[in-house]
């Protein structure tokens, strides 16, 4: 039996249910969805219905049509175009889609992904010249892609160079901008908060949807260019960066992942295929198996091979890059769980967890390329921000994670003092500090973790859009559950509680699985899986369970069933 708290998202939302429910004729567990994630009014069409026409115009950013006038100029005069992306999945696929709509559009574009280890992290001085150097081109223009936001430096030295920069970023920038020709990012306009959560790649289609726009509308090109054909790329990015599948991310998420089930390119189809992927896929198959291996690349090899997979022009090539990723991926899962398993350890020996709001945990010599996995799983199974430092020549270099709603980043600033850098996103950081400075730093962390964080949140507790009967799940509900995705972050898939199940038949599904049917108050039932649990956890009495209302599709018979996740004896 399960020890998590249960608790309802619609509690005190009822009215709201039963309005959306009479007002748009909607079957009572979608209102409790929708009424879950706070989604109303007009609101309630766009989400069931995103549409690519409602995407906002691209000319909205500052200095876009000055970013785009310069690329289209560069085209004309054959200017060498560099773009400098970075080495995870979000960066590659900006870098791809966007090298894609300018080479359709007959641009001299060449690519630059930095190696995490040689080059560091983000756009850089070093990085700049390493890209020079390698490509062999006097390049003339410059477009960063997920990166560049805080790189004054990098961008001062490219205006040396007699190289304009166009900055196209989703990071939060600091007190002083870079002077770049333009600053393609939403956090520095007010007027762009809902698109503020965009990823980078998110940001990439946004320069080439005003890219092509503007080529139109002055007759420079762009007219054979049809931008939904790159949202597989995006849609890879969105969804492996962690930011919310919500406002435009849905819509093209949404869209992007029809194109990513056709395999169009060689690339993605090789990708999916090494993957082992063979049912139609879904947002979560990109969190975990496409992007791992794509991110696999940069963490321990060379990130331009995920790049050069995503680029193949046929298979034969797609193939081989696919493969050596496959590779990669194993050296990655070896080396994440070993530095997994000396974390546990030292939580284990050193760490009074069930007081303590924060881990920190730090290794000599732990692998930098996966610090960044362990910290997320330590933060998922110990529901506390986590931070995993790797220990090389007395200093300190980690990756954090938080939980919840907590700004991991805000936290990193409080204690700036004693860091040498520090970046990234609220539920995801990158830090740099001295090996003597570690403890001082783990105090200072826990001290504003607790500020900030109530002792309720670290409880194990498990959030549910509402409580349903069998009945509800009508024929009109299954119809309408894939206008609900794509699922992930901010849209998880609708989980919902059920009292006073009866188990009808139950029976093992493998060593560790059980299936069956279940049987509500008002006499309907229904079939179940539950995966990680055994026949023995439904033999006795009448059961409450939190679960995902699912179709499988077996062998072409398409029958509603439940995804059980947790469940409790119900209450006499």
């Amino acid at each position: 039996m399960d020890i998590k708290i249960w608790r309802n998202a619609c509690q005190n939302l009822e009215t709201e249910v039963s309005k959306i429910e009479d007002d748009y004729s909607l079957s009572r567990p979608i209102a409790l969805f929708l009424a879950a994630r706070n989604i109303s009014g007009k609101g309630i069409d766009e989400f069931l219905n995103p549409k690519l026409s409602n995407l906002s115009d691209p000319y909205r950013f500052t200095g876009i049509e000055r970013a785009v006038a310069r690329l289209w100029e560069a085209i004309q005069k054959r200017e060498a175009i560099l773009i400098h992306g970075d080495y995870d999945t979000d960066g590659i696929t900006a870098t791809a889609l966007l090298s894609w709509v300018l080479k359709k559009n007959g641009a001299d574009v060449y690519s630059f992904i930095p190696h995490r280890f040689d080059d560091g992290y983000g756009f850089t001085p070093d990085s700049l010249h390493k890209a020079i150097d390698t490509l062999e081109k006097d390049f003339k223009v410059l477009v960063t892609v997920d990166c560049g936001t805080t790189s004054n430096d990098a961008v001062a030295e490219a205006t040396r160079l007699g190289i304009d920069t166009i900055v196209t970023d989703h990071h939060d920038p600091s007190s002083e901008l870079p002077q770049a020709l333009a600053l393609i990012n939403p956090k520095l306009d007010p007027k762009l908060k809902d698109l503020g959560m965009l990823s980078g790649a998110g940001i990439a289609f946004k320069l080439s949807h005003a890219f092509v726009k503007y080529g139109r509308e002055n007759n420079l090109g762009g007219f054979s260019v049809k931008l939904d054909e790159i949202l597989d790329y995006v849609a890879l990015g969105t969804v492996a960066d962690i930011v919310p599948l919500l406002g435009e991310n849905r819509i093209l998420v949404r869209h992007g992942m029809e194109i990513l089930r056709k395999q169009l390119r060689p690339g993605t189809r090789a990708l999916i295929e090494t993957s082992k992927l063979r049912n139609e896929l879904n947002p979560s198959d990109i969190t975990f198996k496409l992007a791992p291996r794509i991110n696999a690349a940069g963490r321990v090899g060379d990130a331009g091979i995920a790049l050069k997979l995503l680029e193949s022009e046929n298979i034969v090539d797609a193939y081989h890059y696919a493969e050596i990723l496959e590779k990669y991926n194993g050296i990655r899962q070896g080396k994440e769980q070993e530095i997994f398993n000396e974390a546990k350890l030292q939580i284990e020996k050193n760490h009074d967890i069930a007081n303590q709001y924060s881990i920190l945990v730090a290794g000599k010599n732990w692998h930098q390329g996966v610090i960044g996995i362990v910290a997320s799983r330590l933060a998922r199974d110990y529901n506390r921000p986590a931070i995993v430092l790797t220990i090389q020549d007395g200093h300190a270099y980690g990756s954090g994670r938080s939980i919840g709603t907590l700004n991991l980043l805000e936290m990193l600033n409080e204690s700036a003092k004693l860091l040498e850098r520090f970046g990234g996103h609220p539920m995801a950081v990158g830090l740099g500090l001295a090996e003597e400075k570690i403890a001082e730093f783990a105090k200072a962390l826990e001290s504003s973790v607790r500020s900030h964080l109530r002792a309720s949140e670290l409880e194990e507790a498990t959030l549910h859009d509402g409580i349903i009967g069998v009945e509800d799940l009508s024929d009109d509900f299954f119809e309408m559950l894939p206008k609900l995705s794509p699922f992930g972050h901010s849209n998880q898939k609708p989980l919902f509680r059920l009292n006073n199940m009866e188990v009808v038949k139950c029976m093992p599904a493998g060593e560790d699985h059980t299936r069956g049917v279940l049987r509500g108050l008002t006499g309907r039932s229904i079939d179940f899986i539950a995966f990680g649990r055994r026949v023995a956890e439904f033999q006795t009495g009448q059961l409450d369970i939190l679960a995902t209302p699912q179709i499988n599709d077996y062998y072409n018979v398409k029958k509603p069933q439940l995804m059980v996740t947790y469940i409790r004896f119900s209450e006499a």
